[in-house]
């Protein structure tokens, strides 16, 4: 009987890390997200998780996970590593279930935070709002169909967490996903082509460049050609500080589709 135990222990570990193996940059993403796999996910919290954390991830012996900002790591894959291996030196184990179950306890971890951005930020959205236009956000983010096309659209960003809006300002590199990757590449007669990668295959890349336009060209005719997965957004880390600071993430908070009190809408 011991020896069925370990090794059924032994399985489920095996079942887990190719999965963490496979999953080497933080572009990964939760495939099982739906509300099935949320309420499946808080079931295997509640029994493993919630006494050390909350039942509602307010914190107790563990730490709050209200704010969807992990020290160990942020993005789908962050947490994922995080509550499989655990953190060594901390009361924080290792839990080994399967490949889905675990993403689905990573989609609720998520739930906890995602959407609550707008009342759990202390700034002010008004004020953040020049705060965004001061810095030019606008020549690479689109709000409501206005703005530049380079980096992500805005719009509805107040859905995602405080975690998730303060990483975008100060480490935009923490989770760059493949439809943010930039082409910078070389015509045969050296003109320089850099844009937004939209599609790739063996022989063509079809990209948006600064000025909004659709661009595709064969790779063959390409004296350089490069695809960069980090940011294009520059870290504000020691730019925008204090009560900018937190008056630019009140401000990406409150942009929501549908609110009521949006005129634009």
């Amino acid at each position: 009987m011991r020896f069925r135990i370990i090794g059924c222990a032994v399985a489920a570990a095996l079942a887990v890390f190719p999965l963490v193996a496979q999953h080497a940059d933080d572009t990964i993403r939760n495939p099982f997200t739906s509300a099935d796999d949320v309420e499946a996910g808080g079931r295997l919290y509640r029994s493993h998780c919630a006494v050390c954390h909350g039942i509602e991830g307010e914190g107790a012996r563990g730490v709050a996970l209200t704010t969807g900002r992990f020290r160990h790591g942020s993005s789908d894959r962050g947490l994922y590593n995080t509550i499989s291996v655990g953190i060594p030196g901390t009361e924080m184990p290792g839990i080994f279930f399967n490949g889905r179950q675990m993403w689905q306890l990573v989609a609720f971890v998520r739930s906890l935070s995602e959407g609550k951005a707008a009342e759990q930020a202390t700034g002010d959205p008004e004020k953040g709002g020049a705060v965004y236009a001061a810095n030019g956000c606008s020549g690479c983010h689109r709000i409501r169909g206005e703005g530049g096309r380079m980096g992500p659209d805005l719009t509805d960003i107040g859905v995602r967490s405080m975690g998730h809006l303060q990483a975008s300002v100060l480490n935009p590199n923490e989770s760059v996903l493949p439809q943010h990757w930039m082409v910078r590449a070389k015509s045969s007669d050296g003109k320089p082509i850099t844009g937004l990668r939209l599609n790739e295959d063996t022989f063509s890349v079809q990209l948006i460049d600064g000025s909004g336009s659709l661009v595709s060209v064969h790779k063959a005719d390409l004296a350089e050609f490069e695809v960069d997965r980090t940011s294009g957004m520059p870290s504000f880390e020691g730019k925008i500080e204090g009560e900018d600071l937190d008056n630019l993430i009140a401000y990406l908070a409150s942009l929501r589709l549908g609110d009521p009190n949006d005129a634009s809408q």
